[in-house]
C-alpha cells in the first residue's frame, strides 16, 4: 500500500492480533530448509519445528531454541550441523533439542510436547525451551 493510500485511511474497529503467550505446544511436524529464499544452497540445513499452540489455529514455525550453555541462557538457531560421520553434531542446537526431548532423530520430534517461551524481554517472539 502506498503512503498516500495509508494517509487516507480511517480508524478500524478491530484489534490487531496480539502476540502469542508462552505455552506448552505440540510438535506437529518438522521441515528442513536447505535453500535460501532466493534458491541458493545453504551451508547447513535449518530445522523448522511446526508446533500447535493452544491459542492459535495455524501451526507456528519455530527455528530457535533457548538453551543453557556455560551457565548462560541463550537463544540459538536450529542449524543441523553434521559431524565427520555425517550425523548431527553433538554440540549443535539440534542435538540439544533431541537430547532434551529424549529422542534420537529429528523425525521422532513429531507428537512431543515442549514449552514455547519468549526469546527475551525485548524480543517477544516465541522459541522452544530446551533446558
Amino acid at each position: 500500500m502506498e503512503t498516500q493510500d495509508i494517509a487516507k485511511l480511517g480508524i478500524g474497529t478491530k484489534e490487531t492480533r496480539s502476540a502469542l503467550k508462552p505455552a506448552k505446544v505440540t510438535i506437529a511436524g518438522v521441515e528442513i530448509q536447505t535453500e535460501t529464499k532466493d534458491g541458493k544452497e545453504m551451508k547447513s540445513s535449518l530445522v523448522h519445528i511446526l508446533a500447535k499452540h493452544p491459542d492459535r489455529e495455524e501451526t507456528l514455525d519455530l527455528s530457535k531454541i533457548k538453551v543453557i550453555r556455560a551457565d548462560k541462557v541463550s537463544v540459538v538457531s536450529l542449524w543441523a550441523n553434521l559431524d565427520e560421520d555425517g550425523l548431527i553434531a553433538k554440540s549443535s542446537a539440534v542435538a540439544d533439542l533431541l537430547n532434551f526431548l529424549k529422542v534420537k532423530s529429528i523425525e521422532e520430534l513429531t507428537g512431543k510436547e515442549i514449552e514455547a517461551v519468549e526469546q527475551s524481554k525485548e524480543d517477544t517472539y516465541l522459541c522452544l525451551r530446551a533446558y
